[in-house]
């Protein structure tokens, strides 16, 4: 049992009794996320109850580590007057997660109770295209113009450091605000307090622009380490920054898109408890009457070669192995290839290396394969021609499989399409049918049964 269900109970008997004292102190000692999850098990009353005894600052923290459904509810049992305040002091970034989450009128009305400053900056960060950088940076970061001193800087930095994401990372700008370098507040630590700013910073900035995918601003800060990245716009000016917080958020999203991709399901975007049944369900089918549909070729190559298993029945009992190992490898072969595209580990442009490296490792594996179905065949019908068929069909189905699996995702990068999107599912359909002609081909010249 999770330690927050056994602390639960102490918590709602302080509310039961009204002692609000009582629930503050203990509650203060709690990091915010912890109150996060005490607060998914308590009532809706009893929730409001909790956050109204936090400070504003630690409810806007706890607030933004809620679900956007569980966000709405709440908003719905505060007044306009406490909804703004806990609106205003979530960051921008959380702020715009939570807008983009809500139906167009409720998303309407808390705009409105914003100040117009606030009010134009939500909208900016709304209309960014959905996935976009600009869609989940945040605009408190600290900016230094480069012609001011050290000593000046470390001022600037105290005053408005603790309305900031982070102070770690600051970014050196003109009187354009045009970004031209980047410097810690470890280098300004250091640095001799006449200095200037653009004597110590970094003009070599890794920078992303507020249009570029989100997943782009992942990789750079999972590839340099970064704790934070700065977004322009067209014209190279600092607009906002994207924080290590925020990627982890964008690298559990595109994980599970494409799980859902890779598993034939269309709801990427959806948590499993808060789609809708029948959106859920719909997602699911989609794909898999795709999948139905496609598996009637193999319904049909069967019918077409009839006459080969009224002729030798035993063939019959090697399909489902055949058919296995096919769409196991050209699953598992895909799986990697995908995976590689993704972390950046692999380009386009080594699409030669991949598939000699992957035929080699069909005809191995499929070599393996293909011995023990020769013996299992042998054993079990005691009939040499036959295992030698059932051998060579599945060495050669694992081999073009393993290879196909690969070759897939290239085809579909190539053209510009999500690899994820060849899911194995789709992988092992393909598979079987190119395995039951593979495997009565073989058996047709082998044991002379009509085509």
């Amino acid at each position: 049992m999770k330690w927050y269900k056994i602390f639960t109970p102490e918590l709602k008997e302080l509310i039961d009794s009204k002692n609000l004292k009582g629930l503050s102190l203990i509650l203060r000692e709690l990091h915010p996320a912890d109150i996060a999850d005490i607060i998914r098990e308590l009532e809706p009353t009893e929730r409001v109850i909790t956050l109204r005894v936090l400070n504003k600052t630690t409810i806007a923290e706890v607030f933004s580590l809620l679900d956007p459904d569980e966000e709405e509810e709440m908003l719905g049992y505060f007044t306009e007057r406490r909804a703004k305040a806990i609106l205003q002091e979530m960051s921008p970034d959380d702020r715009t997660q939570l807008l983009d989450e809500l139906p167009a009128s409720v998303v309407k009305r808390l705009l409105n109770l914003f100040p117009v400053e606030e009010r134009e900056e939500a909208n900016i960060l709304l209309n960014y295209p959905p996935d976009s950088a600009g869609r989940v940076m945040t605009t408190e970061y600290v900016d230094l113009k480069t012609e001011i001193t050290v000593s000046e800087a470390l001022e600037h930095i105290r005053k408005t450091g603790p309305d900031r994401e982070t102070i770690y990372t600051c970014y050196a700008i003109n009187e354009k605000r045009v970004l031209c370098g980047v410097v810690s507040l470890r280098d300004i630590i250091l640095a001799e307090p006449d200095q200037k700013i653009s004597q110590i910073m970094n003009e070599n900035v890794y920078k992303v622009n507020t249009t570029d995918d989100q997943e782009e601003a992942a990789k750079a800060i999972q590839k340099y380490d970064f704790l934070s990245l700065p977004v322009v716009d067209s014209e190279n000016r600092l607009v906002g920054i994207i924080t290590v917080d925020d990627i982890l958020d964008i690298v559990e999203e595109e994980a599970t898109e494409d799980f859902h991709k890779m598993a034939a399901i269309q709801l990427p975007e959806e948590r499993y408890f808060r789609a809708g049944y029948f959106k859920q369900l719909s997602g699911r089918v989609v794909w898999l009457f795709v999948l139905v549909l496609a598996a009637t070729i193999s319904g049909k190559v069967l019918q077409k070669y009839s006459l080969a298993l009224s002729s030798i029945i035993a063939l019959a009992y090697f399909i489902p192995m055949l058919m296995g190992a096919g769409g196991n490898i050209g699953s598992q072969s895909s799986t990697l290839v995908i995976r590689a595209l993704a972390t950046g580990e692999l380009a386009l442009k080594q699409w030669w290396q991949v598939l000699v490296r992957e035929a080699v490792a069909g005809v191995v594996i499929g070599a393996a394969l293909g011995t023990t179905a020769f013996f299992i065949a042998i054993f079990l019908l005691q009939n040499t021609m036959l295992g030698i068929t059932v051998g060579i069909s599945v060495a050669t189905v694992v081999t073009v499989g393993n290879l196909a699996g690969a070759a897939t995702p290239l085809i579909f990068s190539y053209f510009r399409l999500d690899p994820a999107i060849v899911s194995a599912p789709l992988i092992t359909t393909i598979i079987d049918v190119t395995g039951i002609i593979i495997y009565f081909e073989i058996a047709r010249r082998i044991l002379s049964v009509p085509g």
